[in-house]
């Protein structure tokens, strides 16, 4: 109990420097302390700064994962769209017969 006193006495001070980024302007911030953390710590285990230097690059890669995460969902979903309106629900069927040039492996493929 005596830790989490401690840490609800000096958060005030700390959260406008550690926290988890919402927004791209707060990646950015948190991205440039990881990088001052970085070059200010090295790569020195024993610098006091190195477990901080290792909680705001985890809260930046977070980030970064969820920003691709939701990027590839958006390619998705338009992806979808298109091809969606690339075809009608009249859209002729297509035979084999319509093809200039039949892909000989197309039945052993498909079997796959």
């Amino acid at each position: 109990m005596l830790e989490i006193q401690t840490v609800q006495d000096i958060w005030p001070q700390l959260a406008s420097v550690v926290f988890v980024p919402r927004t791209e302007s707060d990646y950015q911030r948190l991205s440039t302390l990881r990088n001052d953390l970085i070059t200010l710590v090295g790569k020195s285990e024993n610098h006091p700064l190195t477990s901080l230097m290792e909680v705001v690059a985890a809260l930046v890669e977070k980030y970064e994962l969820e920003q691709e995460a939701a990027e590839r969902e958006t390619w998705h979903h338009f992806s979808m769209q298109m091809l969606a309106g690339a075809y009608s629900d009249d859209e002729p069927e297509y035979t084999t017969d319509m093809l200039k040039w039949v892909n000989p492996d197309y039945d052993r493929l498909r079997s796959l």
